[in-house]
């Protein structure tokens, strides 16, 4: 009797043993299944020379996909690894975000507290709050875009952040504070420079110490002042469009002008491990963090990253794009899935490509582009998309124009190349604009002509074609 109920705990737990097997057969197997498609979605976009990096997705922690595209550096033919590091851009302003509510968290500042109290002298710095900083609502203008060309002057050279405060400081507001969203690195600059007054730290020291080192991102660090390129190891070289194929090195910038917004280089595993902290409420509490990812004014956007779900999705998400680099950081925190590409080129190719991966992991239709040689379209067709259509004030470009034209046998929006997007019967269904790798679908009128543009989510109307005498 004691011999029989021996045998049957062991059968019971062979059978438990089997079943966790077939599990994990089957968890690895479906994983397998979702990282081919993944990789058959990205892989031709790198192929054409419009991707190279690297693409991480992570869910639960199992890693789905972790794979290096192309080249860092195409002129001696080193490839792209896991170990690579790229600048990315915008997702900089995350870790400032984190910072500042750290020394929320301490009761060393509030985000109501006024700049004036830790930046005398700056205009209107009695009335912007921490708060209107965080959520770019400052009324400053945007510290990237000044049209005289001082600002591509200034980011040749390296600059101290009191030089870059002194900068902004001279700058005309554009509306006041709280009134007005302008994604603007002049606000996370000037929040760089609450941290390092609060702290007694530098920016950089006080990021490693206080958030880079607690979650082991060895990876990760801010370009500082006295920092030269060499002084970052597996950097990749950053590139820029050109044409339709080829690409050129980007020009050299020196990332201490982008302090607090844009002048952190990381790698996909240590931003990994971000996510995961803000996933499992690390680092810091789950109040800070639902702070950092709440939405402000009626948008999505929070401190730092924004709050937009992706159809029944929650998804927390950032972009980053700068001279040579553009990358995408998505969390989806109620399916623990994490999506994350770094790119050393310029084409913004991650901003739209994270949410098709993410739509392969949950099984929901994406779309998978069927690229054909910008000569493809014939003249006739040509000349009837030509012309220049205006867009709203909500438009990337506030109240801009795009100026679609036929040179060189192809369609050009404002001068990069748009290369068609045909369907299965070969027809021409949209184009990509390499340059900025946006969607534009030209929308008949009924009469057989093109009077209005869909660019991405915008739409904008043809412009009257002057009179000719």
């Amino acid at each position: 009797m004691i011999m029989k109920k021996i045998m049957l705990f062991v059968l019971s737990i062979l059978g438990i043993m089997a079943h966790g097997q077939d599990s994990r057969s089957t968890k690895s197997n479906t994983n397998d299944v979702l990282a081919h498609k993944i990789d058959a979605l990205i892989r031709p976009i790198a192929n054409s020379n419009n991707f190279s990096g690297i693409v991480l997705v992570k869910q639960n922690g199992d890693i789905i996909l972790s794979n290096s595209y192309g080249y860092a550096d195409r002129e001696n033919q080193i490839k792209n690894t896991e170990a690579s590091q790229f600048f990315i851009g915008s997702i900089s302003a995350m870790f400032t975000a984190a910072a500042i509510l750290q020394l929320v968290e301490e009761g060393k500042i509030s985000v109501d507290d006024k700049l004036t109290k830790f930046i005398s002298g700056f205009p209107k710095g009695n009335k912007i709050t921490i708060h209107h900083l965080l959520t770019e609502r400052s009324g400053l203008p945007r510290f990237v875009s000044q049209t005289d060309g001082s600002y591509d002057k200034l980011i040749e050279s390296a600059h101290t952040l009191d030089a870059l405060v002194d900068y902004i400081k001279k700058l005309e507001t554009i509306a006041e504070p709280g009134i007005k969203y302008r994604h603007s690195g002049s606000s996370f600059i000037l929040l760089a420079k609450v941290i390092e007054t609060v702290s007694g730290e530098s920016f950089g020291t006080y990021l490693r110490d206080h958030i880079f080192m607690p979650l082991g991102m060895t990876h990760t660090g801010h370009f500082a002042y006295a920092m030269e390129y060499r002084d970052v190891p597996n950097l990749a070289l950053g590139y820029e469009q050109q044409g339709v194929t080829e690409l050129v090195r980007a020009r050299l910038i020196h990332w201490s002008t982008k302090i607090g917004h844009a002048s952190i280089y990381s790698n996909a595993e240590d931003l990994e491990k971000f996510a995961q902290a803000m996933i499992h409420n690390t680092l810091l509490s789950a109040d800070s963090w639902k702070k950092m990812t709440n939405s402000y004014y009626g948008t999505s956007l929070g401190y730092g990253i924004s709050n937009k779900p992706q159809g029944d999705h929650v998804r927390y998400s950032r972009s980053g794009g700068s001279p040579g680099f553009s990358s995408f950081f998505a969390i989806y925190p109620d399916e623990g899935l994490t999506v994350i590409m770094l790119s050393n080129i310029h084409i913004h190719v991650p901003n739209f490509n994270v949410p098709k991966i993410a739509s392969i992991v949950f099984g929901e239709p994406y779309e998978q582009l069927n690229l054909v040689s910008p000569r493809y379209v014939n003249n006739d067709l040509a000349q009837k998309l030509l012309g220049t259509f205006q867009f709203d004030e909500n438009f990337y470009n506030p109240n801009g124009t795009v100026t679609v034209s036929y040179a060189d046998g192809m369609l050009l929006s404002d001068g990069a190349p748009m290369i068609p997007m045909v369907g299965v019967d070969g027809e021409i269904v949209k184009f990509i604009n390499r340059q900025f790798w946006s969607r534009l679908e030209f929308v008949p009128d009924g009469t057989g002509n093109f009077s209005k543009l869909k660019f991405d989510g915008f739409t904008g109307t043809k412009k009257a074609m002057p009179k000719k005498n």
